[in-house]
């Protein structure tokens, strides 16, 4: 899988070398950087591309085994004595016969490990450059110990030292793209760069042994990371030689991390532990004056859990569980802790903590480890408690039709209204959910709510089918169970906090997108009190505040709630349904600014974690996959997303998996019949509003006018622009009520212009340069057009019937390089020294360019090729 791919994230590094290498009076550089950094590919990268003509290079590779010889690194350069006419004493005669080396062009001593020279190499190094006669390219390790003779190259001036650091995410996410020739997930290249720490050598190991797998075209790491050899030798050679005492305190370190010094120090010795973090393979950090221990790099925790037997590792983990017993549970994630290292050691006796556990972990979004949790729990006969736990994580974890079964037993062994109601809750939720039937769902809770005397668990059971009812857009119903609820009496932080997320997505399909925001905010305030007993209702507020961002054209504040969650749940990476929605709405996002392509590989990334089976948000998904394809043209793609968003969808899902039916007129436009996808269009605004989801239907009517048939919507969104919250709605009542004025077209594409929605103002653009040259106003349908054009180039390929017409400028490259010099600031007498032309020519080539582009001088020409245009390639 693995494929040579080419330097990455070294580009001004690169640069600073070859300039440091080359330059007139340059003598050299010392490139340092941990190992596996890169320091030798970036060297090697610099030696290839130096001209022979110029420059003969002389390599040497330092080694511990040469560094006790003299000129042990260089002995394959130099000849077994002086050479003729040269000094016998000290270096020189060696650095006579390097430099006699050289022919016509400039010596370069290309020194890998030069922390490793010997005295005698290093002075003849430093001889050398110093005559001037050579230059240094040489690599060090650090971590490692310079002698005093390699450090005096740049501490007396010879050479400068430059740092190579690790790979930053976005440049691991492109070497991992690069590597496999392929999509790389954005949770997966996360989790990689954080566990390499952006070492390239070690992403290249790990993705050789297999790390990555691909699924629907995306390549993903998925279960725990691959046994490898490799590896293992790398970082065991960096741990070194440790003791038994050592081996132990590294042990629980690995096993227990971050775990508290003084923990370790009891199970092993404070010496133990100030010894490993003396040698730094251990590092100490303070968390709210705790100081807690864990590996100097990730991948040591990895390595020595993978070397170490599982007799040991059972043994290491019940004892890390017993001593943290012993001192007390004081803190809420000593019992998620303790619970794990039982699991893991085989020591779960009480079913009790594993329960408590359970929820933990479903509450820290780690569903599979929730699951372990839950099932041991009921194997150590946790009852209808475990069932239930249990049954609520499995839920949103697409195996709702595993433990149905198992809740329907629990629902016969429920004796008090506590167990009823929380039975109940667990099983509806599974079958609306997870399974998609809905009468038996509401079947559940009616006989639950009939059979409870007690009102504080009445209100769980309602709550429960309050929430079947928003997601089945039955939104007036939802609202209604709400009232209903509290009616009955005050209500336990948990129920409140679901009746939140219940009106908060109300709200948001409704298009009250402020009051969404606000009663989501209200909730998140008072977290701390129900967090842990009602996960699920975190997720589906942040999905309603969310949503109504994005309803209410605020894309910049939707990207930064969508990107924090989506960090958050692709680290652990294990609730694959939260991943899922995440990435396709960070796509729905992309897809409004324009980026149609980022859109598609959000959206691939989140397809490429479905199952096989109908599931819920499979119309978001597949919908929005459909819906950038086929911006984009690519109708076969967008056809299968979208038959697939129809084949997997359930029932009781209509309200979250609407854009599915927003897709649909994007596949008839791709084709060319842009009249059937405007009778698509109006049939989904006809569904959202017999629905009552105003948003949805706000958007289908906008689609309407983005196909030219603004006449057909304008109305309807002049009633729902008094209806949605917002700046959007606004705005696309003002663009359907002004089609065919070109001066108010060009206002509504400033406007989206504004709000980052690059797509929709070059399409307003294109829309008023044909209205400006219906009306004969040949320079402000230039201008228009010009907008659109630079507009759309922002927005990656995507393909809609209002660009199909659009023009592009009639600009030579020569008029084009001197307006994105114009663009950057350059005066004209600039622009003509660095394109060799003459001051009267840049004036005629901008005077040319103003006809043409319609504009009138050099401010309107900034305004009009804004800072996201790329700027040709310019020959001096």
């Amino acid at each position: 899988m693995w494929s040579p791919s080419p330097l990455v994230g070294r580009g001004a590094q690169l640069g600073r070398v070859r300039s440091l290498l080359t330059g007139a009076s340059a003598r050299g550089v010392v490139v340092a950087g941990a190992p596996g950094v890169g320091k030798t590919r970036l060297a090697a990268e610099v030696i290839a591309a130096l001209d022979p003509a110029r420059f003969t290079v002389a390599r040497a590779q330092a080694t511990l085994a040469a560094s006790a010889l003299p000129y042990g690194s260089f002995a394959h350069l130099l000849p077994a004595g002086p050479v003729s006419g040269g000094r016998a004493d000290g270096p020189g005669w060696a650095a006579d016969a390097l430099l006699a080396r050289q022919g016509r062009g400039t010596l370069v001593l290309a020194v890998d490990d030069a922390h490793w020279l010997d005295p005698a190499s290093a002075a003849l190094v430093r001889d050398v450059v110093a005559r001037g006669g050579a230059r240094l390219l040489a690599t060090i390790r650090t971590g490692e110990e310079v002698p005093a003779h390699v450090r005096r190259f740049w501490q007396d001036g010879l050479v400068p030292r430059l740092e190579l650091g690790p790979l930053s995410e976005a440049d691991t996410a492109r070497m991992l793209a690069d590597s496999v020739r392929g999509q790389v997930e954005a949770a997966t290249a996360r989790r990689l760069w954080r566990i390499t720490e952006g070492n390239p050598l070690f992403l290249r190991e790990l993705i050789l042994a297999g790390a990555l797998t691909e699924s629907r075209g995306v390549w993903r790491q998925t279960g725990d990371l691959p046994a490898v050899p490799r590896l293992y030798e790398l970082i065991g050679g960096r741990i070194g030689e440790v003791d038994e005492e050592e081996r132990e305190a590294l042990e629980f370190v690995a096993f227990g991390e971050p775990i508290g010094v003084d923990l370790v120090a009891g199970l092993t010795s404070p010496d133990a532990v100030r010894r490993v973090v003396d040698r730094q393979i251990v590092t100490v950090i303070v968390d709210r004056r705790r100081r807690l221990a864990r590996p100097a790099h990730p991948l040591y925790g990895e390595v020595i859990r993978g070397m170490t037997g599982g007799l040991r590792a059972r043994s290491r983990l019940r004892r890390l569980a017993e001593a943290t017993d012993a001192t007390g549970l004081r803190r809420r994630d000593d019992v998620l802790r303790v619970a794990v290292w039982r699991l893991r050691s085989d020591s779960v006796t009480d079913p009790a903590p594993m329960v408590a556990a359970c929820r933990l972990a479903w509450a820290a979004h780690d569903v599979d480890l929730a699951v372990r949790l839950g099932r041991a729990a009921l194997e150590a006969g946790g009852g209808v408690d475990a069932a239930v736990a249990l049954g609520s994580v499995l839920h949103v974890a697409d195996r709702p039709a595993e433990y149905e079964a198992a809740l329907r037993r629990a629902a016969g062994a429920a004796s008090t209204d506590r167990e009823r109601a929380l039975v109940a809750a667990a099983r509806a939720r599974t079958l609306h959910w997870g399974l998609g039937r809905a009468a038996e769902a509401h079947r559940v809770l009616d006989a639950a709510e009939a059979a409870i005397g007690d009102p504080r668990w009445r209100q769980e059971v309602l709550t429960v089918k309050a929430s079947c009812h928003v997601l089945a857009a039955r939104i007036d119903e939802s609202l209604a169970q709400a009232d209903r609820v509290r009616a009955i009496g005050p209500t336990a932080a948990g129920v409140a906090a679901q009746l939140a997320a219940v009106e908060g997505q109300a709200f948001a399909f409704t298009g009250r997108t402020e009051r969404a925001t606000a009663v989501a905010d209200a909730a998140f305030a008072t977290v701390r009190g129900w967090r842990d007993e009602v996960p699920g209702a975190f997720a589906e507020l942040g999905l309603a505040r969310l949503m109504a961002r994005v309803f209410a054209g605020d894309l910049a504040g939707a990207e930064t709630l969508a990107d924090a969650a989506y960090r958050e749940l692709g680290e652990p990476g294990t609730w694959d349904m939260g991943v899922i929605v995440l990435a396709a709405l960070r796509g729905q996002i992309r897809r409004m600014r324009g980026d149609v392509g980022a859109a598609a590989r959000w959206c691939r990334d989140a397809v490429a974690r479905f199952g096989d089976a109908p599931a819920g948000f499979a119309g978001l998904c597949f919908g929005e996959l459909a819906h950038a394809t086929a911006l984009m043209g690519d109708v076969p793609a967008a056809e299968e997303a979208l038959a697939e968003a129809e084949r997997r969808a359930l029932p009781t899902y209509l309200a979250p998996d609407f854009p599915a039916v927003l897709a649909r007129p994007w596949i008839p436009a791709a084709r060319g019949d842009v009249g059937r996808a405007v009778e698509v269009a109006l049939a989904g605004a006809d569904r959202a509003r017999s629905l009552g989801l105003a948003a949805f239907e706000m958007f289908a009517l906008h689609d309407v006018v983005r196909l030219g048939a603004a006449d057909r919507a304008a109305g309807r969104l002049s009633a729902l622009a008094r209806q949605v919250d917002g700046a959007l709605a606004p705005l696309f009542a003002r663009h359907a009520a002004l089609a065919g004025d070109g001066a108010g077209l060009d206002a509504v594409s400033a406007e989206y212009e504004r709000l980052g929605m690059a797509l929709y103002a070059a399409e307003a653009a294109a829309q008023a340069a044909a209205a400006h040259e219906s009306a004969g106003r040949v320079r402000a349908a230039r201008t228009a057009s010009a907008r659109a054009w630079t507009t759309a180039r922002r927005c990656h390929g995507a393909r809609t019937p209002a660009l199909a017409t659009m023009a592009t400028p009639e600009l030579t490259p020569r008029q084009r390089q001197v307006i994105h010099l114009v663009v950057a600031g350059s005066s004209n007498r600039e622009i003509a020294e660095r394109l060799g032309l003459s001051v009267r020519t840049v004036e005629n080539h901008l005077l040319h360019a103003y006809e043409r582009l319609g504009v009138g001088d050099r401010a309107e020409l900034a305004d009009l090729f804004g800072p996201s245009a790329r700027p040709p390639a310019v020959k001096a």
